[in-house]
């Protein structure tokens, strides 16, 4: 079943490219005007290429941001290339949101700016109230104690000078536009990249408690600046969707029936700890006859206590290899969208009844590596990574269950 499992992964990518959606909508929106675009994210690339292949030389400006090495030699002809840090902003973080504002702070009343926004933007495009330093161990702090998203990005917008609707604000009065590539469960836009073109949501109550939670050291010293959210205006000139978590889990769906598995489609909102979140999704699998593809979407966390190597798809994977040991008629695959799991090049994992084994065999003792959040290393020695590239999307997690005459 792995090759079937890998097969169904593939599929489900490749219909969540965004350049086509992104092209479509373009194209409905505009169609003589001349303006700006800025593309921030892991899908910048493709996004920006359908911008350019719809509006030409309308675009009178633009900048790309996107992670090292996922613009693959592409090189825009209208607009601006910024590589950035990604899951912690470094200094081209910094460069390309100082860029991004002075794009927007050019803007006149009859301007229109087009902001192409997907996932990894948060870290991708910033510009911090406080010292660079302070900001990426607080981004770290959060992201290792097991911080959801939308904890990690309250705190990032009030640290910031360009989320929380900031950068459409400094275009102001000029129309911002926005067309977005959804890695959040909710297509929450104020979650999105952190909102940059959208005011930021949460209420003072939520930010202090999610510092009071993580951070607690740190309340007294930053309180200034995390308790006053800006008044800004806006003009607000729609916001649209290129794709989200459903297109992902559908086109998994429709290749699994394809290749004669009964589809079960299940939760779309994973957010649990990792290796918790898949020992219960194998242990709601129920035994039975024939063929089961059950399709899981999401973006779950990490807590990390260990000092090893890995991503959450890939711990969900380790775990999964623990809890499935010596089990026939099961495999299970966990990746991400973009093809990168946390700070690996890698996407994901697999795992079966016989990845335990694999694991021993090489000398690997899978619940320590599992504890010291070493899962990289594991299924790696044991042949169970999955490795895909840069994808050119971002929609969140899938994981798959496949079943064949399958006894829990």
């Amino acid at each position: 079943m792995r090759k079937e499992a890998l097969e169904i992964v593939n599929a489900a990518i490749k219909a969540a490219d965004p350049y086509e959606n992104t092209k479509r909508l373009i194209s409905e929106l505009f169609t003589d005007e001349r303006l700006c675009v800025i593309a921030v994210g892991k899908a910048a690339v493709p996004m920006m290429r359908a911008a350019e292949e719809v509006l030409g030389d309308r675009i009178i400006n633009g900048l790309l941001v996107t992670k090292y090495r996922h613009t693959e030699g592409y090189i825009p002809k209208y607009c601006t290339v910024i590589e950035a840090g990604h899951p912690v902003s470094d200094e081209n973080s910094i460069l390309a949101a100082e860029k991004g504002l002075e794009i927007a702070g050019e803007l006149r009343e009859k301007d229109i700016l087009l902001v192409l926004l997907s996932g990894g933007g948060s870290a991708l495009f910033e510009k911090s109230r406080v010292p660079s330093e302070i900001q990426q161990d607080i981004t770290k702090r959060l992201l290792g104690a097991g911080a959801s998203i939308g904890e990690i990005n309250a705190v990032r917008k009030r640290l910031s000078l360009v989320k929380g609707g900031l950068l459409a604000a400094k275009a102001f009065p000029a129309r911002v536009i926005t067309v977005a590539l959804s890695d959040v469960l909710s297509n929450d836009p104020s979650v999105i990249a952190s909102g940059i073109t959208e005011r930021d949501s949460a209420d003072d109550a939520f930010v202090r408690s999610t510092v009071r939670k993580y951070l607690p050291e740190l309340e007294d010293e930053l309180q200034d600046i995390l308790y006053n959210k800006d008044e800004i205006k806006i003009n607000d000139g729609g916001y649209y969707f290129a794709g989200d978590i459903n297109i992902l889990c559908d086109a998994a769906g429709k290749r699994a029936s394809e290749l004669g598995f009964s589809v079960i489609h299940r939760e779309r909102d994973l957010s649990g700890e990792a290796r918790e979140e898949a020992v219960r999704l194998i242990d709601s699998v129920p035994s039975s006859k024939g063929r089961c593809c059950y399709i899981f979407g999401g973006e779950t966390v990490v807590t990390i206590s260990g000092s090893g190597k890995g991503g959450r798809n890939q711990e969900m994977a380790l775990s999964a290899a623990i809890k499935l040991q010596g089990k026939k008629g099961i495999a299970f695959i966990s990746c991400g969208s973009d093809g990168t799991d946390g700070p690996t090049e890698d996407a994901g994992g697999f795992a079966d009844g016989g990845s335990f084994l694999r694991m021993i065999e090489k000398g690997i003792d899978p619940v320590r590596e599992l504890e010291n959040n070493n899962s990289n290393y594991a299924l790696n020695m044991s042949g169970d990574i999955v490795t895909t590239g840069c994808t050119g999307t971002n929609v969140n997690d899938i994981t798959l269950i496949l079943t064949d005459d399958y006894e829990n």
